[in-house]
């Protein structure tokens, strides 16, 4: 009888983060959850709380704005995975957005955003 091997591959950091972004593009809030921590975190600027857990990561995307997001750089520094990209409404306004990413065990633990004018 043969042995089956099963492989668990587990993603990176960056993986992650591009994971992530991926499914917010598709606005495919399922996916996006999947990849958190059940006691995640995101810090959206100007909120005065973080949405907390994979609900919290569902209703940031069922509440935000279709986006276009023109991705220009990813890095891994003190920890944190770091993607900038553009980010425009066409006609309204556009920006440099940089999600800050935190993993631990394969899962997103905490999402905050820094925003810079793109004009």
């Amino acid at each position: 009888m043969a042995r089956r091997v099963h492989y668990q591959c587990q993603m990176s950091a960056v993986e992650i983060a591009r994971s992530f972004v991926q499914a917010v593009q598709a606005r495919d809030a399922d996916a996006a959850a999947a990849l958190c921590a059940e006691d995640v975190e995101v810090y959206l600027p100007g909120a005065d709380a973080p949405l907390r857990g994979r609900e919290g990561v569902r209703q940031m995307i069922r509440m935000s704005p279709e986006f276009t997001h023109s991705f220009r750089e990813t890095e891994e520094r003190d920890g944190e995975v770091l993607l900038t990209s553009l980010t425009r409404m066409p006609g309204i306004f556009a920006n440099y957005t940089t999600w800050r990413f935190r993993t631990a065990d394969g899962l997103v633990r905490t999402l905050r955003f820094d925003l810079k004018g793109a004009n």
